[in-house]
């Protein structure tokens, strides 16, 4: 007998018993769904944890301890030669921070709010188009484009009691909005005009308390980029342009170095910008306790997510093992109904398997024709299970965006993730079940004698 007529007779076999094959083809239904939606939970999950590191520094981020933050690392091109010949390290990134608003034009109640990094332009080039999420990178004399962390969202100051509050605003159109970064703080009580009159009390003119310089959005970065997603990007033109604006200020933001007296005192560098942190970020997450080992070891001091990675990853495998788990009694139950089918079909059936083994069918034909039809319920199953389990993914996941009730109810946020692998296995996994269960019926069929078949009502 042809493979092909296999595959006819069964395919012949499950649609003659209808309401049948579609109550077993169900319980496979729920059984695929239910293990492909509880793995889909468990991916994002983990997920959701990624993010969250990624947007703190990252899984493939190691900072150096320098002296600015505890270290005693000097933030120098000596430094950074030695990080950057290191085996596995992909990127020294050298940057100097500060808190600013970036304020949205003719809207004074929103902000962008956002940790400023400034780095070299070289770092600045190293940034690829796969780590955006829309726009590019800027030129190098670009002095008013900024590049926005994955993590930067608008925020509404919403005041309530004696203060205020940062309320996040979901379909923000970026493009339809001007933007200025503000340096310094207003006062609410100061129409704007009066700068340059002169102290009453010491006969000094008197500085503006706050500077607006107007910039534009270059691009907003992704989670595959190496700059933390809370923080936003400006190259040295534009951070020069700052620190002109800057010493305008009454109390200048830009330079924290203080006299004895109290006064802010200027740093002459030559127009050269001291940096004063340093992140290394590795070419690969496996990597990551390795290259941080030999950074030690090269004399350096840091910190990293190293931890995080670890713990991300015994977490993972818990979780999936758990809700793996659970989704898998309920294959045991479709099994079990693909089971009492196939030996009610065989039952059904004594005297078609009798006029087969009188035609000279072999064991073999009879077998395979059995494990095929249960196959088939098994295969027809999953793939019914997997297209109910991503609609049901994509109604959750879309709840999910923009709201409260699920954790990360971002714009892109995930509660349920079904990647191509999950799709296969699943179905994969529900067609292997279906022949597992159809082996007994299959093996009994095998075994019936043909006189004995013949004779069966």
């Amino acid at each position: 007998m042809k493979i092909s007529d296999r595959f006819q007779m069964a395919l012949r076999n499950l649609v003659r018993r209808k309401s049948r094959t579609v109550l077993t083809v169900l319980s496979v239904v729920i059984g695929a769904s239910s293990i492909i939606l509880m793995i889909a939970f468990a991916l994002g999950i983990n997920q959701q944890q990624k993010d969250m590191v990624e947007s703190f520094g990252g899984l493939t981020s190691i900072t150096i301890l320098t002296e600015n933050n505890g270290g005693s690392t000097k933030v120098d091109q000596a430094s950074i030669s030695r990080l950057q010949s290191i085996d596995g390290v992909k990127v020294v990134v050298p940057f100097k921070s500060f808190y600013s608003e970036i304020k949205i034009e003719g809207e004074d109640d929103y902000s962008l709010d956002s940790q400023i990094q400034v780095m070299p332009d070289d770092v600045i080039d190293k940034l690829t188009g796969d780590m955006f999420s829309s726009g590019s990178k800027m030129a190098r004399s670009d002095d008013n484009k900024i590049i926005l962390g994955s993590e930067v969202r608008p925020m509404k100051m919403v005041r309530e009691g004696g203060g205020y509050y940062g309320e996040p605003v979901e379909d923000f159109d970026y493009r339809g909005h001007k933007y200025f970064i503000r340096l310094g703080w207003q006062d609410e009580n100061d129409d704007g005009v009066n700068f340059g009159n002169e102290n009453q009390e010491n006969g000094e003119e008197k500085k503006p308390t706050y500077a607006d310089i107007p910039v534009e959005i270059s691009g907003t970065l992704n989670s595959k980029s190496f700059v933390m997603g809370w923080s936003s990007v400006i190259n040295e033109s534009l951070y020069k342009k700052l620190q002109k604006e800057d010493k305008k200020l009454e109390s200048p933001q830009l330079n924290q170095n203080f006299g004895p007296d109290g006064k802010p005192v200027e740093i002459k560098n030559d127009g050269q910008i001291s940096y004063d942190n340093l992140n290394v970020v590795v070419e690969d997450v496996e990597k990551l306790e390795d290259v941080e080992a030999a950074i030690r070891k090269a004399g350096f001091q840091t910190q990293s997510s190293a931890g995080s990675a670890e713990e991300i990853k015994k977490t993972s495998m818990i979780v999936t093992l758990i809700l793996g788990g659970i989704g898998s009694v309920a294959f045991i139950v479709s099994a079990i109904g693909i089971i009492n089918t196939m030996l009610m079909s065989i039952y059904e059936r004594q005297k078609e398997i009798g006029v087969m083994k009188v035609i000279g069918a072999s064991i073999n034909d009879i077998r395979s024709m059995f494990l095929i039809e249960s196959g088939f319920i098994g295969f027809f199953g999953g793939i019914v299970g997997l297209i109910i389990s991503i609609l049901i993914g994509s109604l959750i996941n879309k709840l999910a965006q923009g709201s409260g009730i699920f954790m990360g109810g971002g714009e892109d946020a995930k509660i349920l993730l079904i990647p191509i692998w999950l799709a296969l296995v699943g179905v994969g996994f529900s067609s292997m079940v279906g022949v597992l269960a159809g082996y007994i019926p299959a093996r009994r069929a095998t075994k019936l004698s043909a006189i004995e078949a013949l004779r069966a009502n």
